[in-house]
C-alpha cells in the first residue's frame, strides 16, 4: 500500500515526537510547547494538506449610532478628547444624546448636526467656566 507524498509529510509535533523515540532529540532538549500539545492536542489537527476552510461572507455590523458618529466626524466635529476626566463622556458620546434628543424634539434632518454641535458645544464652554483648570 502506498502513501501519498502529502500523507508522509505529518506535523511538526509527530515529526518531535519521532526524533523523541528514535534518540535523535533528548528529553531535556524537547520544545516548550510539545507537553503542553500532547496533553491538548487540537481537534482538528493542523495537517498541511487539510483543505483550506470555506471563506464566509463577512457581515456589516452597523449601529444607529455608527451612521450618526459618521455624520459627525464627516464634518470634523467630535475628534477631541478630554484625557484628564476619564469618567466623563466623550464629545461624540454627548453629539450623539443631543442628536437623539433633538430628533425626538422634531428637528429637521438637516439641521440635527447643526444644533447638536452648537449645543454641546455651548455645554462646554459653561463646563469650562465653572470647572478650574488642571495644570
Amino acid at each position: 500500500m502506498a502513501t501519498s507524498r502529502l500523507e508522509r509529510i505529518g506535523t511538526i509535533f509527530t515529526r518531535v515526537e519521532g526524533l523523541l523515540t528514535r534518540g535523535a532529540m533528548k528529553p531535556d532538549d524537547r520544545p516548550l510547547w510539545f507537553d503542553v500539545y500532547k496533553a491538548f492536542p487540537p481537534i482538528v489537527e493542523p495537517k498541511f494538506a487539510r483543505p483550506k476552510p470555506e471563506a464566509k461572507a463577512i457581515r456589516q455590523i452597523l449601529y444607529k449610532e455608527d451612521i450618526i458618529r459618521a455624520k459627525f466626524h464627516a464634518q470634523g466635529h467630535g475628534i477631541g478628547i478630554n484625557m484628564l476626566s476619564p469618567a466623563g463622556e466623550t464629545q461624540v458620546k454627548k453629539l450623539i444624546q443631543q442628536y437623539e434628543k433633538l430628533k425626538s424634539e422634531g428637528v429637521p434632518e438637516n439641521k440635527l448636526i447643526e444644533k447638536s454641535v452648537a449645543a454641546v458645544s455651548t455645554e462646554r464652554q459653561l463646563d469650562a467656566k465653572i470647572s478650574p483648570k488642571i495644570h
